[in-house]
């Protein structure tokens, strides 16, 4: 893929992020979980299914850390990730690992990490919903490659104690995620549900810590 057959998307905060419109294009549940995240300036922050990046970007842009690695298994998008790592001056605190986030490891990292992002695909391979025929578009809405539960575990393996997960989900799946954090020890600490108009919530942002105490604050946003 060329650097001409990306689209520049420039926001308000200083950061710019490429994208194709040929790839899956992020959304606003993007933008909300970048703002949803409680990041500190010491941090070490991996964003897992990363797409483009603009999670991390946006999140870094709000509060800059320490540094930022990404996780995307499609080529294609990983070279979208490298070039907003150039045009936005990161070179040095980046990192892609371009893999299925189940090979990721500790020791794939030089410090221990006190964050994890995520915006997963949503909707299970056996669901209703069908499964669109590009492929690009497929690995980004349907659990093809990665479930619920591998975001998870391999978030609760790789986090530091008391690191932190942030992730996007639909509110619908709400019981199975306070399930699968529970069931890896990264307790959910913080619910916050997206509603739009008078319909009942359609996403929700979590907050897990890794090996934290019970307790679950629960917010909404309304669009």
């Amino acid at each position: 893929m060329k650097i001409e057959n990306f689209k520049l998307e420039h926001f308000d905060n200083g950061i710019s992020i490429y994208q194709s419109d040929d790839l899956y294009k992020f959304t606003m549940d993007a933008i909300l979980l970048a703002k949803f995240c409680n990041i500190k300036h010491s941090d070490n922050v991996l964003e897992l299914c990363a797409g483009s990046g603009v999670i991390s970007f946006y999140a870094y842009s709000l509060c800059p850390f320490n540094h930022l690695y990404f996780n995307e298994i499609q080529s294609e998008m990983c070279v979208i990730i490298e070039q907003n790592i150039k045009f936005n001056g990161f070179g040095r605190r980046s990192k892609i690992f371009k893999c299925n986030l189940k090979e990721l490891k500790p020791a794939d990292f030089v410090k221990p990490l006190d964050v994890v992002i995520c915006n997963p695909p949503y909707l299970k391979v056996n669901g209703t919903s069908k499964i669109n025929a590009k492929k690009e578009i497929a690995l980004a809405r349907h659990e093809i490659e990665a479930t619920l539960e591998d975001i998870v575990s391999k978030a609760s393996e790789l986090l530091k104690d008391k690191g932190r997960l942030y992730m996007v989900h639909l509110a619908s799946r709400v019981d199975e995620i306070v399930t699968l954090c529970h069931k890896y020890n990264i307790n959910v600490k913080q619910l916050k549900f997206i509603f739009h108009g008078e319909k009942d919530a359609y996403l929700v942002l979590v907050e897990a810590v890794k090996n934290s105490q019970f307790g679950v604050r629960v917010t909404k946003n309304q669009e």
